[in-house]
Order: C-alpha cells, then sequence, then structure tokens
C-alpha cells in the first residue's frame, strides 16, 4: 500500500510512502502521519494513494497521529486553493488549517456526553426590527438554495447586526446545519461566547490562539464528530473541521486582524468565500465601517448588500466634537479642557467612559534637548517607546529594551525631555485629575495574561470601573449602557503614516469607538481631539456618514489604481548586510518588469526602495510593490519565487497586503 504525503514545508511536491500491513486499511486520505525525512522524523499529510512511483525503494510510515481523517475533503480543496492563491506548498496550508500540534492529550479528560441539541424559547430573543427581519429573511433564503451566497451586513453601531447573525445560526441549526462565527480580537469572545451559549445552550465551541493544545484539540473533535453545531472565535476558527456548515459570520469584516501576517499570508474573508463556494455555506459580512473593497463589491453586485439605517429604539447617534489639540489647558498636559470638563460631569452623574488613544507606552520618544538625540533602537529603525510603571525604554517590534538614559551619550547633556503621549501618560494624567474615579487600563501591556479581557469586561460590565483607557482594543465590542462619554486623546495617530488605507483606517476607529456610547436612554457625547479638524476622514467621522467618507476616499484609490481597483503584491527583501540587500532588491525589481515585459501585462511597479521601517530585527528591508489585476499579480509573484537569493537574503511575498510599510 502506497500513499501520497505533503510535509509542511515549502516544498511543492508530494511524497511517496508505504504503509506497514499492521496499518493497511486504517491509513486513510485526510490523515496525519508521522514519516521519515532524511535524518529527521515529521508529521505528513495524507492526500491519497498510488499505484506505482517507480522508485525501487520506499520508506515506511512511522506511524499514525490521527485515529481517523482530520481533514475534510472541503478542507483539502481549501488546502490546495489556498497553496495556489498564496505561493505556499499544500503541506504549509494543511499546517494551517489542521495545526502539527493538535493532538489528544496523554492523559484524556473524561468528557460527559454532548448536551442535547436544544435552544432556547425563541421569546428570550428580542423582537426583531422590520430592517432586521427583512435581512433575516434575505439571508435565510439564501440557505436553502445550493452555491451559497456573500452578504454584506452593513449597520450602523448599535443596529442590531448581532441579532441578525444569531436568527440566521438558529435557522441553520434548524436545518441540520452548523455556523462559525469569526470575531477579530480574542478579547470580544468572552461576551459574544456568553451570547450565544445562552441562546444555544450546549452545542458552541470556542477557538483563539490563547487556548491549550488540549483545549483545541477537544473543540476540534467535537466539530469535527458533531458534538457541537457552533464554533465562535479569531482568525483561524475559519478552518473548522464542520461537515455541514451551514453559515460562516465574519463580524467587524473591516479589521485588519483577518489578515494573517504569516505565510501562507490569508485574508479570512477570501478563505471564507472559497471554502463556502465548496459547502454551500452563506456569508455575513458584517461592519458599521466596511472596508472600502468589501462596500465597493456589494455596490457592484458581487456581494448584497443589505443595510440597517437605524440605532434599535431608533435612539440617536452620540454628539461629536473635534477639539484643536494646540488648545489644550495648561494644567492638564494631554487632556483638552473640553474632555476633563465631560469626564468632571459623566463621573458626576455616576456613569461611565471609555477614553481611547491608540499608542501604548507613556510616551513614543525620548530626545536631548541640547543637542536633538533620539533615542533608537539598535536593532530597529524606530524609536524606543518610554514605559514609565518599568522606567525603561522599549522598541515595540522586536521588544529590545535599556534602562533610563539618565544623560545623552553625545553631548552628556542631562537636559532629556520626553515626546508625545501613550496610554500610560493618559493614565496617569486621569488618575491625577480625578483621583476619585477608578481608571482600568487596557492595551498590549496589560492584557498579556490570560483572562484579563474577561475580567476587564466583566468589572467594566458591573460598573466596578468609572474610565476604560485603552487602545483599539476598546474600539469594539463594548456594548454598556450606562457609558455615555467616548474621549478620543490624539486621532492622527494613524493619519498621516505612509500607508494608502491611512484615511480609511482613523476614520474606522474614530467612528467604531465613538459608536461605543449612546447606547442607552442616557445619551452620549463623542470628544475627538485633533490636530487636523477639517480632514475629510475625521468630519465624516463625526458626521457618523461612511457613504460620505467612501464618496470622498475612492476617486482617490482609483486615480492611484489602489484596491479596489487594483490587487497588490509586496515584494519584501531583507538580510543583514545592507549593501546586499539593496542589490537583491534591484535585481528582483529588474526581474518583475522582465516578467511584466515578457506577458505583456499591464501592472504597476513601485521601487525597488527602502522600507518606512527600514531596519526591523536587526534586518535591512527593501520592497518592490506592484498593482494589477489578481491573476497578472499573482504571475508575476510566481515568477518571482522561483528566483534564488543571494546567500543571507530572505524574500517574502504578500498577496493583497493590509499596507505596504
Amino acid at each position: 500500500m502506497i500513499i501520497a504525503v505533503v510535509l509542511p514545508l515549502p516544498l511543492d511536491k508530494t511524497f511517496h510512502y508505504s504503509v506497514p500491513a499492521a496499518l493497511t486499511g486504517v491509513v486513510v486520505p485526510g490523515m496525519r502521519v508521522r514519516v521519515p525525512f532524511g535524518p529527521r522524523t515529521m508529521i505528513g499529510f495524507v492526500t491519497g494513494f498510488a499505484e506505482n512511483t517507480g522508485l525501487l525503494i520506499l520508506r515506511n510510515i512511522l506511524g499514525i497521529v490521527d485515529a481517523e481523517a482530520v481533514v475534510t475533503p472541503d478542507l483539502l480543496a481549501l488546502a490546495h486553493w489556498m497553496a495556489a492563491q498564496y505561493l505556499c506548498s499544500t503541506g504549509e496550508a494543511l499546517a494551517t488549517i489542521v495545526p502539527l500540534s493538535l493532538r489528544a492529550p496523554v492523559r484524556p479528560r473524561v468528557v460527559s456526553p454532548p448536551a442535547p441539541l436544544t435552544v432556547c424559547e425563541p421569546s428570550a430573543a428580542p423582537v426583531l426590527t422590520p430592517a432586521q427581519l427583512s435581512a433575516v429573511e434575505s439571508i435565510t433564503a439564501s440557505l436553502s438554495r445550493p452555491g451559497g451566497e456573500t452578504f454584506l451586513l452593513n449597520g450602523i453601531t448599535a443596529s442590531g447586526k448581532t441579532e441578525v447573525y444569531l436568527a440566521v445560526m438558529r435557522a441553520a441549526l434548524a436545518a441540520g446545519r452548523q455556523t462559525i462565527f469569526l470575531v477579530p480580537e480574542i478579547s470580544l469572545t468572552p461576551q459574544f461566547i456568553t451570547l450565544v451559549q445562552k441562546r444555544f445552550p450546549g452545542i458552541v465551541g470556542v477557538w483563539h490562539s490563547q487556548l491549550s493544545d488540549g483545549e483545541k484539540y477537544r473543540t476540534w473533535e467535537a466539530a469535527r464528530t458533531g458534538a457541537i453545531s457552533m464554533i465562535v472565535g479569531a482568525r483561524s476558527a475559519i478552518f473548522a473541521p464542520f461537515k455541514k456548515l451551514g453559515v460562516i459570520v465574519i463580524d467587524e469584516e473591516h479589521e485588519s486582524t483577518y489578515k494573517q501576517e504569516q505565510k501562507p499570508a490569508y485574508h479570512t474573508r477570501d478563505v471564507a468565500i472559497e471554502r463556502a463556494r465548496h459547502t454551500g455555506a452563506v456569508i455575513i459580512l458584517g461592519s458599521a465601517t466596511p472596508s472600502l473593497e468589501t462596500y465597493y463589491a456589494a455596490k457592484s453586485g458581487q456581494y448584497r448588500l443589505l443595510e440597517l439605517a437605524e440605532r434599535i429604539d431608533k435612539k440617536p447617534l452620540p454628539l461629536v466634537r473635534i477639539v484643536d489639540l494646540n488648545r489644550l489647558r495648561q494644567k492638564a498636559k494631554v487632556l483638552s479642557s473640553e474632555i476633563v470638563e465631560a469626564l468632571t460631569k459623566t463621573l458626576a452623574r455616576r456613569e461611565q467612559a471609555i477614553v481611547f488613544i491608540n499608542r501604548r507606552g507613556f510616551a513614543p520618544s525620548i530626545a536631548c534637548q541640547d543637542c536633538g538625540e533620539v533615542w533608537q533602537c539598535p536593532r530597529c529603525s524606530v524609536s524606543l517607546v518610554y514605559h514609565r510603571a518599568t522606567e525603561d525604554l522599549r522598541c515595540h517590534y522586536c521588544e529590545y529594551h535599556a534602562g533610563w538614559p539618565g544623560i545623552c551619550p553625545q553631548c552628556k547633556s542631562t537636559n532629556i525631555s520626553i515626546f508625545g503621549v501613550g496610554t500610560q501618560k493618559v493614565e496617569h494624567e486621569l488618575k491625577h485629575l480625578f483621583p476619585q474615579g477608578k481608571v482600568m487600563r487596557l492595551d498590549r501591556d496589560t492584557a498579556s495574561k490570560k483572562g484579563v479581557y474577561q475580567q476587564a469586561y466583566h468589572d467594566f460590565k458591573n460598573e466596578e470601573v468609572d474610565i476604560l483607557l485603552g487602545t483599539q482594543i476598546v474600539t469594539k465590542g463594548f456594548d454598556f449602557p450606562r457609558v455615555t462619554l467616548v474621549a478620543v486623546v490624539d486621532a492622527d495617530t494613524a493619519l498621516y503614516v505612509p500607508n494608502f488605507r491611512a484615511a480609511e483606517r482613523t476614520f474606522q476607529l474614530i467612528t467604531q469607538v465613538a459608536g461605543r456610547c449612546g447606547r442607552s436612554d442616557l445619551g452620549g457625547e463623542v470628544i475627538i481631539q485633533s490636530r487636523h479638524a477639517v480632514h475629510y476622514a475625521l468630519a465624516a467621522a463625526s458626521r457618523h456618514d461612511y457613504k460620505g467618507f467612501y464618496a470622498l476616499e475612492l476617486p482617490f484609490r482609483r486615480e492611484m489604481n489602489y484596491p479596489p481597483f487594483s490587487h497588490l503584491v509586496n515584494f519584501l527583501i531583507r538580510g543583514a548586510n545592507e549593501e546586499k540587500v539593496e542589490a537583491a532588491a534591484k535585481m528582483v525589481a529588474e526581474a518583475v518588469k522582465t516578467a511584466k515585459d515578457a506577458g505583456g501585462l499591464g501592472i504597476d511597479i513601485l521601487g525597488p526602495a527602502q522600507a518606512a521601517h527600514y531596519k526591523l530585527h536587526n534586518k535591512f528591508r527593501w520592497q518592490i510593490v506592484i498593482k494589477g489585476t489578481r491573476p497578472d499579480a499573482v504571475h508575476i509573484a510566481r515568477e518571482i519565487k522561483k528566483i534564488k537569493m543571494p546567500s543571507g537574503i530572505l524574500t517574502s511575498i504578500d498577496i493583497d497586503p493590509m499596507d505596504v510599510i
């Protein structure tokens, strides 16, 4: 018995092994097996059988990892598609779909029989508005049709998108089909899990990166065997091994976290659409601020557009004020008098506030006032961030850290100052101004331990916290009736970065965080501090005007031939030797031009040029970006992948990158 095996290596080939007599009839496609590979032992995926390889000697497999197939036929087809679209091997794609660490614990936990597949009475769910009901009817009608369909549910904040999701999930369950519910951040899973499990007790699993291997295995097995019918999770939950998949929900579909950064650098939305093509599942892309690509696709008829234009009970959107950052009061170094006054009134009414700044640490840079020396990471071409709690300087890219310098190494001056604002500095000022209030900071520094998100959600929900301060973690998911104020400390942090999505991301962040307040009869207010109040992204966000922003942003994208009018590929060349990296980048650029001319392809070429972050992790970085149709862009990428790079030079190829920094 001969089997075909692919390995999680960057090798576009299949390997053949023989199966010992004891395992003949046991090994089937979709299983993982242990195989010898040179001097190593590796885990591979069985993709099929072979009649005769022509080889005189075949090595035996060493054993099986799984008692049954863990890769369903549709997931195997998805792996082949991912390999073709994202320039990885099928083995690498399968290792992304089924983690190699996924295996039964040595000491299996005794698991009680699954609860009956029951759902709560319909009366437990709120009565849907006419707009919600219309959306549910459109989507559930598609459930019964073959082929699947993709819907964009564009609903303003607090318009009830979640209830639409749940109603469709109920309909899918009644039809004997299963649901994958994706959220962009682990921080959002606690509340969604609680909500979904209450509606559908006993049949909901959870999947995200903070689960232990044992927890992941039990969830995977429950999905594969049908013991659960729904999974709520982050990006990789899209690969849940459901055999009767009916609905895929991608909530906050615009979020960049749906793009995988490591190889294969897939986008969850595109993977979901491809998987639905094989399973006939319905896809719901939900957002108050859809990505331009998604909204353009919906307006062009590729997706069906459903809109929820009003909040539940027709509650008004909060009033938004933009404050000039140049007019800060003397006493407070960070917060304007408008924000301080609004916070004072909010706390006096025993209501809650969210304060948002998308930069962690105390201050983003320090410099010598006498000679101008700026402290930078020795491994990366970025400024070191001052963290007051630990009295040190840190690089947020490579985690290098050093103590407070004391004196300038250039001029020996002690006149060293900090510049800019981070979450720690805002926290310090809030506690100084409002000693009677309970302030909680939620960012990557405070939320690195398991359970912190859940505790933050619990404390804020139970009104044990008055002011929740954080980075973009707090811009989504928090839905509490007593939040009546949102303050944006600095709306400009993402506005002028060298990225074509800068205006879009700024609009999305401001609109999303503004939507956290005014969700009850108490009303709400949003105050935004900015030095660029006239920018169209901020002006549109202050009006909660997605369509207005879209109308202004789309012509820029069209003129510059950026998505949705093209597909991008980013070639990143990096290495420790600066001159070799530059030479390799020029070689790649020349190869791109040659492939373009040879194929008569209508693509634009940007570069070669130094990357915006020229040095990271002691590696110098150059890049070439191309714009064109997806087939042309992928064709060029395949040609470049064939190039043998000089020793010490690494090349990354990112199809449809979220940014090109």
